[in-house]
């Protein structure tokens, strides 16, 4: 099996990317999941209603669930269960393997020690803070608080609930990557749980799950606190689960890809000139 180094990758990558031209969207290709457990979630065949209900299909396609964009998302593959074993969706975009993983105790606690936050955990609730708070930044004291509450007692855990994230798409779009994170369209309790009950959360309020993805030779946590967009489907719960689309993504890395591939491209042009 190939393997590419980061430069290696990020020349596939950029290839492809002059190969398709620029704002051509393309989604994810070859899609397999590893690891823990996979929930997929379909929307129910011929029921007619004003939202379409979103179940668990066992027997349904992966490639099917992840079909949907921004404007569409519809299913998605949900990614283990509460942080528990690591599950991966992998696939191929642009010429180039990308990884979309859940997380566990480890990501946001060396050692699963609540004394031990990752810079995740601090990063993950200064943004929260800030995003339900019109920009002010958390003082050391709530972020002291909030980091032990986050950790919890056992089964009482706010971390678990945003490790577990659904994606309902994946494509990359010129050099932009988009990937549709399936959650709340109002998270204002999920988040009073994260931040816990010494900060007060607005009554609307955002927040997605958080994923892990590697691309490229890039690894990085993806998360949003912006306000979603209504996916147009639900899980028919009180909470209002998969209301809401969240996008989260970044841009491929340009400018030592996109000259890579100059080379590249002009290596294979010069190689040709020499075979005719």
């Amino acid at each position: 099996m190939m393997k590419f180094s980061k430069s290696g990758a990020a020349l596939a990558v950029a290839l492809a990317l002059a190969a398709g031209g620029a704002g051509a969207a393309v989604s994810l290709t070859d899609a397999t999941t590893s690891g823990g457990s996979v929930i997929l979630w379909s929307e129910a065949g011929g029921i007619l209603t004003p939202t379409p209900s979103l179940s668990p299909a066992p027997a349904a396609a992966l490639a099917g669930v992840l079909a949907g964009s921004a404007a569409a998302p519809g299913g998605n593959v949900e990614l283990s269960k509460f942080a528990g074993p690591v599950t991966t969706l992998r696939g191929t975009l642009g010429g180039s393997t990308i990884s979309l993983s859940s997380l566990t105790v480890n990501d946001w606690f060396v050692g699963g020690n609540a004394a031990t936050p990752t810079a995740l955990t601090s990063s993950y609730i200064r943004a929260a803070y800030s995003a339900t708070h019109a920009g002010a930044a958390i003082s050391d004291a709530d972020l002291q608080a909030a980091t032990m509450g986050f950790f919890g007692a056992a089964g009482q855990s706010p971390y678990k609930l945003v490790s577990d994230p659904n994606i309902s798409y994946v494509m990359l779009d010129g050099a932009d990557v988009r990937i549709g994170l399936a959650g709340f369209l109002n998270a204002q309790a999920a988040l009073q749980a994260i931040l816990g009950p010494g900060i007060v959360v607005p009554a609307n309020a955002y927040a997605s799950e958080v994923v892990k993805v590697e691309y490229a030779g890039v690894s990085q946590y993806l998360y949003s606190f912006a306000q979603p967009t209504a996916s147009g489907v639900s899980a028919g719960d009180p909470n209002g689960s998969y209301t809401g689309n969240y996008e989260v993504g970044f841009k491929v890395p340009e400018p030592a890809s996109l000259a890579l591939a100059s080379l590249g491209l002009a290596g294979i042009a010069a190689l040709r000139r020499r075979r005719g």
